[in-house]
């Protein structure tokens, strides 16, 4: 289907893309999320065509929270020194799920939402890696604006939580099983901190491994949570509009908050959150014209 150039997704998607190579080091990968703050990094050639990616859900899977922790168990005979410095190519999800660049905003916004995918790559009629499209740069354009749209409406109830001394294996298990990227750090009924992907990716890469007088990945991930964790925490109210929520998530540099009633965890919101219940509204009130002012809202800015 001939979809006009301004409707196509590669006009809302970031094209600066960054990328690694399939030798380049797990280490490396955490080095470079932490540094640009991408959550997903394509793995590609030198011809810039797709061989696989690595998300931070991959690394933590790998870091003790599911079937590819394995691999250091397995491969590496549990040396953490050595399953860090193993080559992307190792742990990368080699059949990519990609949409094509003149793929409609609208249909990728479904593939996204229905198939729990954060985001995905964006390939030329050469098959080439020309972007990436994430649900940040879905909701971006609507930072500030007012949406009459709280966040108690949008947030996720079921909160999962963990305390100061819970061990970073047993906090990247509860995040794989569960598909989160942050956990609330809690005692004696008050949140002390978050505990999130990035924490932990940070752990790995600023770790001074000498520390650990032992090079077995079962000891270093018997780190706990309070050593890792993030204790400047960010809340917000349950009635902060979702304008104000996503220019929020855009200063801060985080994909989520607690939210607050007082004192009392009431749930968390996510970017993931925030594009579903927007989506999801716009749906069902405007059915016949749901394309175009999805397109429309979406790519205001």
């Amino acid at each position: 289907m001939w979809v006009s150039k301004r409707r196509r997704i590669i006009d809302l998607a970031t094209k600066e893309v960054i990328t690694a190579a399939p030798n380049t080091t797990i280490k490396a990968l955490c080095d470079l999320m932490i540094k640009t703050g991408k959550r997903k990094i394509p793995i590609v050639d030198s011809l810039v065509h797709l061989k696989g990616i690595v998300t931070s859900t991959d690394l933590i899977n790998y870091f003790g929270g599911g079937d590819k922790y394995f691999i250091i168990e397995k491969d590496y005979k549990d040396n953490f020194l050595s399953g860090v410095n193993a080559p992307a190519s190792k742990i990368m999800t080699r059949e990519v799920l990609f949409v094509n660049e003149d793929e409609p905003v609208p249909s990728v916004a479904d593939v996204m939402l229905n198939q729990y995918f954060g985001g995905l790559p964006i390939l030329d009629k050469d098959v080439k890696l020309v972007g990436i499209v994430t649900e940040q740069d879905f909701i971006r354009p609507l930072a500030g604006e007012k949406l009459n749209f709280p966040a108690r409406n949008a947030m996720s109830k079921k909160v999962i939580t963990v305390t100061p001394n819970t061990a970073i294996k047993d906090v990247t298990r509860i995040m794989c099983g569960n598909q989160l990227r942050r956990l609330p750090v809690v005692s004696e009924h008050k949140i002390v901190g978050m505990v999130r992907s990035y924490d932990i990716l940070k752990f790995i890469s600023d770790a001074e491994f000498a520390k650990f007088h032992t090079s077995k990945a079962e000891v270093i991930l018997n780190e706990i949570s309070s050593n890792v964790m993030s204790k400047d925490i960010y809340t917000i109210d349950e009635e902060l509009d979702l304008g104000e929520v996503i220019h929020l998530f855009k200063k801060k540099r985080v994909g989520g908050f607690p939210v607050i009633k007082g004192d009392k965890l009431l749930g968390i919101i996510t970017e993931r959150d925030v594009f579903r219940a927007i989506y999801a509204t716009l749906k069902m009130q405007f059915p016949k014209k749901f394309n175009e002012i999805v397109f429309t809202l979406f790519h205001k800015k």
